[in-house]
């Protein structure tokens, strides 16, 4: 149920309940004062039997028995002053009307207004109170004939003055109604909204003070039960955030000390071979020739590593332009194995194409980027190459949608361990870091391949060699995009 149901319902509830309880107490407040009441009970008196009927409810059937059959009994006044006094021990008067003249009247009241008294036949005066002067009075009358044919009345009055009292009794009772009432309604409506409030407050606080392992669950499905899932999501995805930037901040941290390291390690051979230098130490030609080659050699490892790295972060900004087209995986790759072949740095490693079911397939790519992802992949794998007769295998296949490239090499192979991490920006398998390298080539290799759409992995065991697996999408019925 909505809030603005709830909110309605609960106004009519503050508004409807009260009357009905009002109501309710008024009618059995009236029903114990005109119904109920022991001395009140003769105004309801009627002709018939007498059995069982209190005292006061039998003088009055008797008079009225009387003026039906002996009317003219009425005219006794000892007879009537017997009558009334029975009628006064049960707090009741008695008034006779004679035509327009009281004949009789009870000495009980004597600030009856007899002349306010209803006229004959008039309908209207069997009323449980009636107003007589400034007094308030319950009264029954009867009319009958006396044998002459004049009219005459019975009246049966009682003070009903005790009346006004229930007016403030009633008005007190609404009062306390309505307070009882709009307050419990008050009070259950405002905790149910109030209760999830907190909970937000709470979980509001507990986030400016930056815990956000916390749980808000809520199993209303109002507004605010709305909204405290829309706050726990909110939690979650900000938690994710925090998380991520943590990550970031971390990354960071580790880049810069892994930016470090590699910088150094060249910049210090260099310097250590300039110093030497500069101390005399190669003091023959030899020596000056193999320390001016080694200061070359570092400065190309440096200028390399900061070429890594600015390609790096220029895909990870993804401002790297690339050029997509298409074209054949085949050809592509036995030409870039015959550019290997040439390559000394190569040397006498065995490159192999091997095509599954004899098909050329035509791939969406950046011949250039593509290139790179070789280039990085093969370089890896012969930094690690420990075997006399090395060898790399490069398998490609298809399925319905992409084309697969196997890359196997017959290296020393990686530990399952580090499988997940191959390629993360500065990460090598081997920790003492022996190896040349900037430790990102594969990371570049991933984002590239990646940029293209496709997605790359590594499969290794150890002693058996590594085989680093990418695809790439068909460019069947499809066109390249810039």
């Amino acid at each position: 149920m909505s809030i603005r149901v709830r909110l309605l319902l609960s106004n009519l509830a503050m508004i409807i309940m009260p009357v009905i309880l009002f109501v309710l107490a008024a009618f059995l407040l009236f029903s114990f004062v005109f119904v109920d009441h022991k001395d009140n009970r003769f105004i309801f008196g009627s002709l018939g039997t007498t059995e069982g009927a209190r005292p006061a409810d039998k003088q009055v059937m008797e008079l009225k028995k009387t003026a039906a059959l002996t009317p003219e009994k009425l005219l006794n006044v000892q007879y009537l002053i017997r009558a009334d006094k029975e009628l006064n021990e049960q707090g009741a008067a008695l008034v006779v009307r004679k035509g327009d003249k009281v004949i009789y009247r009870s000495v009980k009241d004597k600030t009856l207004e007899v002349k306010d008294l209803p006229a004959f036949g008039f309908e209207g005066s069997n009323r449980p109170v009636s107003r007589l002067g400034n007094k308030l009075y319950s009264m029954q009358k009867y009319d009958f004939y006396f044998s002459n044919g004049s009219t005459g009345t019975l009246f049966f009055i009682r003070d009903a003055d005790f009346v006004k009292r229930i007016f403030p009794l009633l008005f007190g009772s609404f009062l306390f109604i309505m307070l009882i009432t709009n307050g419990l309604l008050t009070y259950f409506v405002s905790k149910s909204i109030l209760y999830p409030v907190n909970e937000l407050r709470e979980g509001a606080r507990k986030i400016s003070e930056g815990n956000l392992d916390f749980l808000l669950v809520s199993k209303r499905n109002d507004e605010l039960g709305q909204l405290c899932q829309a706050f726990e999501t909110m939690r979650k995805k900000l938690k994710a955030s925090t998380e991520i930037q943590l990550q970031y901040e971390e990354n960071r941290k580790e880049l810069i000390s892994n930016i470090s390291h590699d910088l150094k390690t060249p910049l210090t051979a260099i310097k250590g071979y300039v110093e030497g230098i500069r101390d005399g130490v190669a003091n023959t030609s030899e020596k000056m020739d193999r320390y001016t080659q080694t200061i070359y050699k570092k400065a190309n490892e440096l200028d390399h590593l900061i070429d890594e790295l600015f390609l790096y972060s220029k895909l990870d900004l993804k401002k790297v332009p690339f050029h997509f087209e298409k074209m054949e995986t085949s050809g592509y790759i036995e030409n870039y194995i015959e550019e290997l072949r040439m390559d000394d740095t190569v040397g006498q490693v065995r490159l192999s194409l091997t095509i599954k079911e004899g098909k050329e397939f035509e791939v969406i790519a950046d011949r250039d980027k593509l290139k790179r992802v070789f280039t990085n992949i093969i370089e890896n794998s012969l930094k690690y190459m420990d075997k006399i007769e090395k060898s790399i295998d490069i398998v490609l296949s298809s399925n319905e949608e992409t084309v697969l490239v196997e890359v196997h090499d017959n290296g020393p192979g990686i530990k399952e361990s580090s499988l997940p991490h191959l390629f993360d920006r500065f990460y090598r398998a081997d920790p003492s870091r022996n190896t040349t390298g900037s430790g990102l080539g594969l990371a570049i290799a991933k984002r590239i391949i990646e940029d293209h759409g496709g997605e790359i992995w590594a499969e290794s065991r150890e002693n058996e060699g590594t085989s680093i697996i990418f695809t790439l999408k068909k460019a069947v019925n499809e066109e390249a995009s810039p």
